[in-house]
């Protein structure tokens, strides 16, 4: 079946090859039926080239960006896990960033900063109008279940007037396409054009022009590959996101909301040397011989040496065996030593500790986990205050 399009004037599309070469059968006969055929697109993974043009501009901004997105029926927020990886390359240095979401949990990496979103903290982000901070991110709009949703918000504003071919050719090729011009005051304030393979509805190619002829006149393209090797692939747990972007979340995480959220789970595996060249090494799951202090230092913050005296007064004043692990973010033995002295009886002093300060996520020094003679976090102190050593004590109390 063949319907007549006539497309936006100056819609364009570059190097369009087909998913499946033979054409195939048409996956829709409507654009709510590729809106279908979009949304049902499971382990999603492209390349884009995606290509901004301002009219006084000398040369065309383009980003180099890799998607990708599995279904998730069962969240309600955005219905899909995804990740986004972009880069622009420029003469003087190259911006990077990433975005991934999954299960009620978002984040944002660019210009050294990264922001989280947790809706079981604040669930607000996520309801904002528009369809929250999930799904309005840069560059989300070009996963296939962000495109039905448009194709969907389009069919319902009256402002849009929208046509679709199932089967159109364009450079030689079958493709499904949809047009759409959106008419605000008699005034033409968009031109859309999308372009899809016919067999499996994956998106090809997507044009967005904005207030054509007007002094803010700005053309978009972003043209797919699927090509290209290897593929990214959605994540769906913290750990594979930061197992991906590890000096990320060491250096760059503004969030303490893994480490609040760590008390009744584990602590995490880690191998430190010792201030005496030796390795501490334990494992995930590992018990400890007594109930555990392990504090997460850095040598540079002015307290550090009254927060080494704070603890070791909490551990001596317990009437049961305590250990204590000062772990320092620093790698300069002498600075440590100068801050602790001598190791004491059930003391560990570790160096080199950003690792760890990572896999428990805190971004704040100190910071002091309680662990339990079973291996796990009790409870967590943030930062060091002057009742440090009590509050210490009156969390040991609690513990085993």
């Amino acid at each position: 079946m063949v319907i007549a399009v006539i497309c936006p004037p100056g819609a364009y599309a570059r190097g369009i090859t087909v998913v499946n070469k033979d054409g195939g059968k048409e996956c829709a006969t409507s654009v709510e039926d590729l809106a279908v055929c979009l949304e049902k697109i499971d382990g999603f993974s492209a390349s884009v080239r995606y290509e901004v043009a301002l009219p006084m501009a000398t040369d065309d901004v383009v980003y180099d960006v890799e998607i990708a997105s599995d279904c998730n029926r069962s969240d309600t927020l955005c219905g899909m896990d995804y990740l986004v990886r972009w880069q622009l390359p420029r003469a003087e240095s190259k911006a990077e960033g990433f975005l991934a979401y999954f299960n009620g949990h978002h984040y944002r990496y660019r210009d050294h900063r990264l922001q989280e979103y947790h809706f079981e903290w604040d669930s607000i982000p996520f309801q904002a109008a528009g369809g929250g901070v999930q799904r309005n991110g840069q560059f989300v709009d070009l996963l296939p279940s962000s495109i039905a949703r448009e194709l969907r918000n389009m069919l319902r504003d009256t402002a849009f007037t929208v046509s679709f071919s199932g089967d159109t050719v364009m450079e030689g090729n079958h493709v499904a396409m949809v047009c759409a011009t959106q008419t605000v005051n008699g005034f033409c304030g968009r031109n859309y054009r999308l372009i899809a393979d016919r067999s499996t509805g994956l998106p090809l190619n997507v044009w967005n022009e904005y207030n054509p002829g007007q002094i803010s006149e700005q053309g978009v393209e972003a043209a797919y590959s699927y090509e290209r090797s290897p593929q990214l692939k959605a994540v769906a747990s913290e750990e594979e996101l930061m197992g991906m972007y590890p000096e990320v979340f060491e250096k760059f995480r503004e969030s303490n909301y893994r480490i609040e959220n760590m008390r009744g789970l584990p602590l995490p595996s880690f191998s430190l040397p010792t201030v005496t060249g030796e390795r501490y090494t334990r494992h995930r799951g590992d018990s400890f011989n007594a109930p555990t202090v392990v504090a997460l230092i850095d040598p540079a913050v002015a307290t550090s040496g009254e927060t080494v005296k704070a603890l070791r007064e909490a551990v001596a004043s317990m009437p049961m065996q305590v250990d204590l692990i000062l772990a320092f973010t620093g790698s300069n033995i002498d600075t440590v030593e100068s801050l602790t002295g001598a190791a004491g009886m059930g003391e560990a002093l570790l160096i080199s500790a950003k690792s760890l300060a990572r896999d428990c996520g805190t971004s704040v020094f100190p910071t002091i986990l309680l662990v339990g003679s079973g291996g796990n976090v009790e409870n967590v102190i943030l930062g060091f205050n002057n009742s440090l050593s009590q509050d210490v004590i009156q969390s040991l109390a609690l513990i085993r």
